[in-house]
């Protein structure tokens, strides 16, 4: 059903059901099951094999699954750079439809989360996960006096804003009269 509704359907097949219409293809179920056990891309497989393959809007002869799959460094920095330029993103200068903002949204108790709170250790493996760079707080002989894993920590030791910390970071100024702040690789 992905397929008339072009979701999780392969492009080639898309444009041809733009193409041609609908009405010119007809969909056949070849394979039923409710064995949760059964590796339906061995299934695939064989269905695709036993079809000439010019004839069919597979990209491949033989079906798999990208489940484990980890992206190498340097696809993850093409994707990345894909949408560096915001106008390209294929959401830009578009909103959702408020149809489209009720499915996505999850209201009171649909939502996962709803009456629960994050502990504290939890609250510091996602700010770990997040912290890009680590921050040395550094004395005037250039002496390192201690290690924060982002400006909120840092500013929280030191009692002020985080958005100073992050001023005195990119200028490299004496903060305090007494510190200097820099990444730490």
């Amino acid at each position: 059903m992905d397929h008339l509704k072009g979701r999780d359907s392969n492009s080639r097949l898309q444009r041809s059901i733009n193409k041609y219409g609908i009405s010119n293809f007809e969909f056949v179920i070849y394979y039923w099951h409710t064995d949760p056990y059964v590796n339906l891309t061995d299934i695939e497989t064989v269905v695709i094999k036993s079809f000439p393959f010019e004839n069919l809007y597979n990209f491949k002869k033989e079906a798999n699954s990208s489940l484990g799959y980890k992206h190498t460094v340097d696809a993850i920095h093409k994707m990345k750079l894909r949408f560096k330029n915001k106008s390209n993103h294929p959401m830009f200068g578009k909103t959702h439809t408020s149809f489209a903002v009720s499915k996505i949204s999850k209201p009171g108790n649909l939502n996962p989360m709803f009456g629960k709170t994050h502990s504290i250790n939890t609250k510091l493996k996602m700010s770990l996960a997040k912290s890009k760079i680590s921050i040395g707080l550094y004395d005037l002989n250039n002496n390192l006096i201690g290690t924060y894993i982002n400006q909120v920590e840092l500013s929280n030791y030191l009692n002020l804003n985080k958005s100073t910390i992050g001023r005195y970071l990119k200028s490299g100024k004496i903060l305090l009269n007494k510190y200097i702040i820099k990444e730490i690789l």
